[in-house]
């Protein structure tokens, strides 16, 4: 039986693989990114599903203006990601692939966004370690995307607040400003369908990511190397000094009341509100992140 490397090549040679997915599934199988990608791929060459492969390798998923938006479960789910399933179904593992949004891409992304700060701080002559907020929704696999955006920006010398369930964008927003945080995160893919997930950055000033900020974030990132797992601080220049760990906090509460308190301050008409208290009021998160903030909110302001 030929190898899985000997497979790739003749589906390359018989024109079922892209030459550009060929390569990047190559280097996965050549190099050292360990038994589950492996797996994967065999599972997926086993079944001759050529053209999943092609989609999840013909390029690595571009970090851009908007950050990363993809797939994080497969048109194809192997064996090996189902692993097991949560009660509603979900994969126990995101899907593999250099063009998919999973961890190896968050990890390649924060790390990228690290870097930058860390540069820009160092042009404006800050001290200090540098923070992020990071938040997530309610998707599949935002609470473990957001962890690990976490966990490499700590082990890159940053600091990082993560919120300790799914927050809205908007809050995101306010907890970088309020607690001074030089970027933030956020995992989410807005109204795309449920097996994406996406990637989001916000800078310093609560606002996502633009000029010049946006194309040096997008320059760093795209320096990270290697192709299925997450990068670490080895994959740096080895000139650079290796910064010191940061700590990963956890938020919660006091942001929320900060927030509201904000929000507060927005309301036109206390009076009309304080008239309207016998008001009845239906409303439906559907599914996302907003029941977390609207319901508290219309009962401290007496709805």
């Amino acid at each position: 039986m030929p190898s899985l490397l000997e497979q790739i090549d003749g589906a390359r040679s018989d024109g079922k693989l892209r030459p550009d997915a060929a390569e990047n599934i190559r280097r996965i199988l050549s190099g050292e990114e360990g038994d589950f990608a492996v797996r994967v791929i065999g599972e997926l060459s086993q079944a001759n599903e050529w053209e999943e492969l092609n989609d999840r390798f013909y390029k690595t998923l571009a970090f851009g203006t908007g950050g990363l938006r993809g797939r994080t479960i497969g048109k194809i789910v192997t064996p090996s990601e189902l692993g097991a399933p949560t009660a509603l179904g979900r994969p126990e593992f995101p899907c593999v692939g250099t063009n998919a949004m999973n961890y190896f891409n968050v990890g390649r992304a924060t790390h990228g966004l690290v870097i930058y700060i860390q540069k820009w701080r160092s042009r404006q002559g800050m001290q200090g370690r540098p923070k992020i907020v990071v938040a997530h929704d309610t998707r599949h696999f935002s609470q473990e995307f957001a962890q690990l955006a976490a966990e490499t920006a700590s082990a890159n010398g940053c600091d990082a607040v993560v919120f300790d369930g799914p927050r809205s964008t908007p809050e995101l927003s306010f907890a970088v400003r309020y607690l001074d945080a030089d970027a933030g995160i956020v995992i989410t893919a807005s109204h795309n369908p449920p097996h994406d997930n996406g990637y989001k950055v916000y800078f310093s000033d609560g606002a996502q990511v633009t000029e010049p900020h946006a194309s040096g974030i997008i320059a760093e990132v795209n320096k990270i190397g290697g192709t299925g797992s997450v990068p670490s601080q080895k994959s740096r220049d080895h000139t650079e000094v290796v910064p010191a760990k940061g700590e990963i906090i956890t938020a919660g509460d006091e942001i929320d009341r900060a927030y509201m308190e904000r929000l507060e301050t927005l309301i036109l008409n206390r009076k009309l509100i304080r008239r309207a208290h016998d008001l009845k009021i239906v409303y439906t998160a559907i599914h996302g992140t907003g029941g977390v903030i609207v319901k508290p909110m219309l009962r401290k302001i007496g709805l």
